[in-house]
């Protein structure tokens, strides 16, 4: 039966209930057809030469430990360590130098190469002296905090040792700035009949490294524990325990352990696209978020579990940690996301002693410009005062919004002892009406404040975004959860009466009386569109608006001169295009991102004088966007697809609401999309299909309810799983687009122009 729609495309619609993967017609493949080992070898940081500087090295971790390797001299390989809890603990508690682990060949570098495997998070190489070769293999255990370091060697390179090489563990900035005393001197001792340098704070406590070299059949075998204690001294004894049960432990089951839960990690979702360089650059970026993020850890700052002489070694609040985190809730990785969420419900009490330092209000929340791993600003010399701005922390919330409507856990809202999310984003909106005054117009304003890097103004976008989506979302989860809220009103009173969003002829202005007339390589005054999905695009009013503000930004800068735009800020005009549906001007933004040699390495880390970890990983949030997005309670399947983009599949990405949507684009149309619905939540979706297309829900025909614009509601309980499908005959298999050999393996190395 083909029943016919008034005014809408013809449908029907057949509904499958499934617990896994699916089968969907007898005569169609279906399923999961992914050889990841095979998929991610194609997206492996490969090096033909050895990288001669951190920059540009190979990196390993496991959510805290981290090992950045690259060339030192002529002999020498070294592995530069960190710790990403190792901090100064006085002043701002900044992060400290731990050290480097140096592979000291006999003879002289004459070539090498290496290989970051990421299916199983391992750095493996050669290296060729005038002494002989070398082969190593190297990973950071994902649980135990141990770095693994196997080395074989032929002829003269039989004699290569390993050195450890103290960092100074000095706060260079204060030092210089304040004159701060410097830390005591690194101390080596023998515990427990190991080696272990051990650095002694001013402050109190210590950080400690202790080692193990073991002989193998094929060479010889490095094991290294780095530990941190305050402010007692036990970092010794735990660092040399941990070497002393990793070395006693089965090296085959360490190695399976390790790789097992990496393994686990990847196939939570998947995404092939078209286009060879954007797609491992895309799959690098998770494989670097799970080497710096675990639900039990510190929360990723800019380094990372990784250390560089940097200007930044706190967590910075006006863009930074908010844009780390934003890829992980599509990608279906919560867990990547968790050490967040888990540091704003712990350090909730120093949120609120924040706001009341800062603005003298009792039951607030916030934070200042930068803090460290306590939520606290410590002496201000990394937070100075003029940058402090009370929006910075409700967008730190939209995050954690952002994980609530991903997993649709209602406890993050409704166990207010054990979550924090409510209580937090209620304090924050409590500054922002402590600071609110009644104009001449009737309407609330807000004070002078800072749009983050441009300057101040009152009632700049950048707030008044943030609020509006603040008071929204206070409102919304009151009605939902009934938590008979008494200031529900006065909410409602402060939305109706706020001013509007300063405009002129160039758009969205950065505030009243100031517009946007100097290169900026923030879109904060564009935030309410993208992540806060405040503006209805759908809208043609809204829509032009977004388009003259997006090209007046961009134009504004200067790239040629180094000045306004930088990298970063091609992967949120990449993420605002998007939201408008348009995408070749996405595509072209990831584009200009991934060639900014200014910024981004060859490993594809980002640096802008000091390392930026979160501009490289956000530019997946772009991508992302391309293909779904689910703000404003609507799924959107492929919505800012570029026309050469014929293919394109994903699978399992996740939802607001808690959907996971799987769906192909075949030969320039959407051929199928398959929806599973994980909470029972309502299901409004624009599948984007060019034509009729079929639909089925436990194995019964129904009929979605169309309620415009292309858009259908479809009825699916918790576990429930539908498919809307354009062509009986196509394949319903999840597999990797084709890729030519010429064009694998484009990150890690240099030494070839990418496609030959």
């Amino acid at each position: 039966m083909n029943p016919t729609f008034p005014s809408v495309p013809r449908a029907f619609v057949t509904v499958l209930f499934v617990l896994l993967f699916p089968c969907l017609h007898a005569a169609n493949s279906s399923g999961v057809a992914v050889n990841w080992q095979a998929f991610l070898a194609r997206h492996d940081l490969v090096w033909d030469k050895l990288p001669d500087k951190f920059d540009h090295g190979a990196f390993l971790g496991n959510g805290l430990m981290g090992a950045t390797v690259y060339q030192e001299g002529e002999r020498g390989l070294r592995f530069e360590m960190g710790r990403s809890d190792v901090t100064e603990h006085r002043r701002d508690n900044n992060r400290l130098p731990i050290g480097g682990l140096v592979l000291n060949t006999v003879g002289k570098l004459q070539g090498g190469t290496m290989r970051v495997d990421l299916w199983n998070a391992e750095l493996s190489g050669s290296l060729a002296t005038d002494q002989g070769t070398l082969r190593f293999r190297s990973y950071i255990h994902t649980d135990v905090m141990a770095l693994i370091c196997e080395v074989e060697s032929t002829g003269g390179e039989q004699g290569v040792t390993f050195t450890w090489v103290p960092g100074e563990g000095q706060d260079k900035m204060n030092q210089e700035q304040f004159k701060d005393p410097p830390n005591p001197s690194v101390i080596t001792e023998s515990v427990a009949g190991l080696p272990v340098c051990i650095q002694p704070r001013f402050a109190g406590g210590e950080f400690a490294t202790a080692w193990k070299e073991t002989a193998t059949p094929a060479g010889r075998r490095l094991v290294l524990s780095i530990a941190d204690s305050f402010p007692g001294n036990g970092a010794r004894q735990e660092a040399a325990a941990t070497v002393l049960k990793t070395v006693a432990l089965d090296a085959m089951a360490l190695q399976t352990s390790h790789r097992a839960w990496w393994h686990a990690m990847y196939p939570k979702s998947f995404v092939s696209v078209p286009d060879a360089r954007l797609e491992s650059f895309y799959w690098i970026q998770f494989y670097k978020l799970a080497s710096a993020s675990r639900p039990d850890q510190v929360p990723v700052d800019l380094l990372g579990p990784w250390y560089r002489n940097t200007g930044w070694p706190r967590i910075w609040w006006n863009l930074n940690i908010q844009t780390l985190y934003l890829p992980v809730y599509t990608a279906n990785q919560l867990d990547l996301g968790a050490s967040f969420v888990r540091f704003l419900d712990t350090k909730r009490a120093n949120f609120v002693r924040n706001a009341y330092d800062l603005y003298g209000i009792a039951d607030g929340a916030t934070v200042p410009h930068t803090t460290c791993y306590e939520g606290l600003r410590g002496d201000g010399s990394r937070a100075p005062s003029y940058f402090i701005n009370p929006g910075d922390f409700t967008w730190a919330l939209h995050n954690y919004y952002l994980h609530y409507r991903y997993s649709m856990d209602h406890t993050m809202v409704t166990n207010q002892d054990r979550h924090a999310f409510y209580p937090l984003l209620r304090g924050s909106i409590n500054v922002y009406l402590s600071l609110l005054k009644k104009g001449d117009d009737g309407r609330l304003h807000l004070p002078v404040l800072h749009s983050p890097e441009y300057g101040n103004s009152a009632d700049n976008n950048y707030n008044l975004g943030l609020l509006r989506w603040g008071l929204k979302t206070l409102m919304e989860l009151n009605e939902r959860y009934q938590l008979n809220e008494p200031l529900m009103g006065k909410w409602r009173e402060t939305l109706d009466t706020l001013t509007p969003y300063p405009t002129n002829e160039n758009g969205l202005m950065v505030g009243a009386n100031t517009p946007f007339s100097k290169p900026h390589r923030h879109w904060s005054h564009m935030l309410m569109v993208h992540p806060l999905h405040l503006l209805d695009l759908d809208d043609p009013a809204n829509k032009e608006l977004l388009t003259t503000s997006i090209l007046h930004w961009l134009k504004t800068g200067d790239t040629q001169k180094g000045d306004g735009i930088y990298g970063w800020s091609r992967a949120g005009a990449a993420s605002l295009y998007a939201t408008m549906g348009d995408g070749e001007n996405a595509i072209e933004s990831i584009h200009k991102h991934m060639d900014d040699k200014r910024f981004v390495q060859p490993n594809t880390m980002y640096i802008e004088g000091s390392p930026v970890i979160e501009c490289s990983i956000v530019l997946a949030r772009s991508l992302q966007d391309m293909l779904l997005q689910s703000h404003g309670d609507l799924i959107r399947v492929f919505p800012a697809i570029p026309t050469a983009w014929q293919d394109a599949v994903f699978h399992d990405l996740r939802t607001e609401g808690a959907f996971l949507v799987s769906a192909r684009r075949q030969s320039g149309r959407t051929a199928w999309v398959r929806v599973r619905s994980l909470a029972g939540e309502p299901c409004h979706i624009r599948p984007g299909f060019s034509g009729p297309f079929t639909t089925t829900v436990g194995g019964k025909v129904t009929i979605p309810k169309h309620i415009g614009n292309g858009s259908w509601e479809l009825s699916l309980a918790k576990d429930e799983e539908a498919l809307l499908i354009a062509d009986p005959n196509v394949s319903l298999s999840i597999e990797p687009l084709p890729m030519a050999e010429s064009e694998a393996n484009q990150w890690g190395r240099r030494e070839r122009k990418p496609g030959l």
